[in-house]
């Protein structure tokens, strides 16, 4: 399958979480949801990884890379995530997070001194530009009055911390498969979010008896969590961490157009021409025949 087709199918999924954690905001126990949600995606990888004999032990220098990747990508993105929702809207964070590209490129730069060509920059900045003409409807002077407090600051750690486990992912890329880097760094995550459900036993239980529940944490395990990830890191080490970071700004097109499938919200006009502008700046980005990468020189 076409490494582009992967990521359109991942941020599909990825768009439809907002609309699943709608009806299991119910049980008001995010953390715990999010703990089973990588616990079936920790089960998933490693049963796939072990049916193609494709794991591997890592060396024990490692660790502590694998440990962040954890930490980066599964307990703080999502947890700051979800505290962060808690003071400010579901808008103002997708707009946000769709400057983790930004926090890529800048990450690359200060710890690694490589800078994308100008045209990837240029496709970056389209593609931020079309999020935010999506979610605010259009109407992006509404930008000017966004307010900045304790949730959009968490929220903006929530992207970083994806952004570190981009960048960090990239180099363990080099080194092992991306299923052998998912498979660990998922299970590292789940270890550090263990005592959550068992801190909450009684919604614990009240989730495990209810089969929809069951069933919908198990599509964002296997689906929003085990292939989306892998297929993720698969992007990385073909596109680089800036094209597969962009795709980001797809899911929010995605979230309002599964609102609008499952609960029968209205698309308007500005999801198309929003959707216009991220597809080409996608295709700025990953365009074919460029030399991806420039060195900074060495002072």
């Amino acid at each position: 399958m076409p490494i582009h087709l992967k990521l359109f199918i991942a941020t599909v999924a990825w768009g439809a979480t907002p609309t699943i954690g709608r009806v299991l905001a119910s049980y008001e126990a995010p953390l715990v949801v999010v703990c089973g949600r990588f616990l079936v995606a920790t089960v998933f990888l490693f049963a796939f990884a072990l049916s193609r004999r494709a794991l591997v032990p890592v060396a024990r220098r490692h660790w502590g890379a694998f440990l962040l990747l954890g930490l980066s990508g599964i307990c703080l993105h999502n947890g700051l995530m979800y505290k962060g929702l808690e003071f400010t809207s579901a808008t103002t964070t997708s707009i946000i997070l769709g400057l983790i590209a930004t926090q890529v490129v800048l990450l690359d730069v200060i710890f690694f001194r490589r800078v994308p060509d100008r045209w990837a920059v240029l496709g970056v900045a389209i593609a931020f530009v079309g999020t935010t003409y999506v979610l605010t409807g259009g109407r992006l002077t509404e930008l000017a009055g966004l307010h900045l407090g304790l949730g959009e600051l968490l929220i903006f750690l929530s992207g970083l911390s994806w952004a570190v486990y981009s960048v960090v992912g990239r180099r363990l890329l080099e080194l092992y498969s991306p299923l052998v880097v998912t498979c660990y760094a998922s299970l590292a995550g789940v270890i550090m979010m263990l005592p959550f459900p068992f801190g909450q036993l009684e919604v614990t239980g009240t989730i495990l008896a209810d089969p929809a529940a069951l069933a919908m944490i198990f599509f964002l395990g296997s689906m929003g969590s085990a292939l989306g990830f892998l297929w993720y890191y698969e992007a990385v080490v073909t596109m680089g961490t800036v094209g597969a970071a962009v795709y980001i700004n797809l899911v929010p097109m995605f979230g309002l157009l599964s609102a609008a499938f499952f609960l029968g919200e209205e698309i308007s006009a500005s999801v198309v021409g929003g959707g216009a502008l991220v597809i080409g700046g996608l295709m700025l980005v990953n365009r074919p025949a460029r030399p991806r990468w420039n060195r900074v020189a060495s002072s």
